[in-house]
């Protein structure tokens, strides 16, 4: 009598993340202070994890967002974003009576920006557990976690739904995380993503991220550490392109040269071009290869998600595009 063969786990996902839906509305100009009444443009859909993972849905990846959104118009700006690229928001809960995190960025003549933050009776605040259902977590194959959204989540209420969702991760899935916070979070918080850290099979951070996370001089350091322990670790260099940690080996891709209208997103962009060639099984210079085009590429229209391209038009950037030296 022939044995019953074990069903595999079906992944539905490629990529699942949380977070939660903001605006971004923008000076038209540069070098005009926020008390300096002048024109805004926008506004345009945003937050790190949504531009990631629409970005990835444009690359072709099966993507499923969690969270919680406002049940607002600016909430209906992301939503609407999001769907209309395929990226799976069913499973977002809409929370009535709160609004969407609203962000006012202005830039200096340098492209270096400043915000201010509205985000009193958003969505986000009122995050919880009971909006995380552990069987959708279970069927990615790649579950991505922001330290932006980590940090927002310090309260005990928040820190323990960001908890739900990494103890429902599949054994068969993968975590990546993208440090994405500063100095001054990750000495306050080390306790609270050091879980995800461990758990990480791919970290993302860029210059300075790494050394801040693991308390090292260098991110060199910091990165061969994390190697070390079996983590791949994508270190984003901007214009010098990317370093690639795995085990003993460093891979580098260099930078696309473009002319750079916004940089915002652009980290966030690379993480979804870095997961893209992993799941299409590309050499490793190759995934930093198409994650530096995916990044380069956002850089070059104005809003957060208006740079992201589909597949075939990334591969023709990367066939054609200047790159610079490292």
């Amino acid at each position: 009598m022939r044995k019953q063969e074990r069903k595999k786990q079906v992944l539905k996902y490629d990529i699942l993340t949380v977070g939660f839906p903001m605006v971004e509305i923008m000076r038209k100009e540069r070098n005009v202070p926020f008390d300096v009444p002048a024109d805004f443009t926008g506004p345009y859909p945003s937050a790190d994890t949504c531009i990631m993972l629409d970005v990835a849905a444009r690359l072709g990846r099966s993507c499923c967002m969690l969270g919680v959104t406002g049940n607002d118009t600016f909430a209906d700006v992301v939503t609407k974003r999001l769907s209309g690229d395929g990226v799976d928001i069913s499973h977002m809960t809409r929370l009535a009576g709160r609004g969407t995190i609203v962000v006012f960025v202005r830039y200096e003549a340098d492209g270096t920006r400043e915000y201010l933050e509205c985000q009193n009776n958003s969505a986000a605040t009122a995050f919880s557990a009971e909006d995380i259902d552990p069987a959708i977590v279970a069927q990615a194959r790649w579950v991505h976690f922001s330290g932006e959204v980590l940090c927002i989540c310090s309260d005990p209420q928040r820190r323990a739904a960001m908890l739900k969702v990494l103890n429902s991760v599949s054994p068969a899935a993968k975590v990546s995380l993208d440090p994405n916070f500063v100095e001054s979070d990750i000495a306050d918080l080390r306790e609270l993503v050091q879980p995800f850290i461990d758990r990480a099979d791919l970290l993302l951070p860029s210059e300075g991220e790494a050394k801040q996370m693991m308390g090292t001089q260098t991110d060199e350091q910091a990165c061969r550490a994390l190697a070390a322990k079996g983590k791949i670790v994508a270190l984003k260099r901007g214009s010098r392109g990317c370093d690639i940690y795995e085990g003993a080996n460093i891979h580098h891709a260099d930078a696309f040269v473009i002319q750079e209208v916004d940089p915002t997103g652009c980290g966030d962009s690379f993480c979804a071009g870095f997961l893209t060639g992993l799941l299409e099984g590309l050499p490793m210079q190759k995934v930093g290869e198409l994650a530096n085009a995916v990044g380069a590429i956002q850089a070059t229209a104005l809003g957060p998600m208006e740079g992201a391209k589909y597949r075939s038009e990334v591969q023709a950037f990367i066939e054609t595009a200047a790159r610079s030296a490292n």
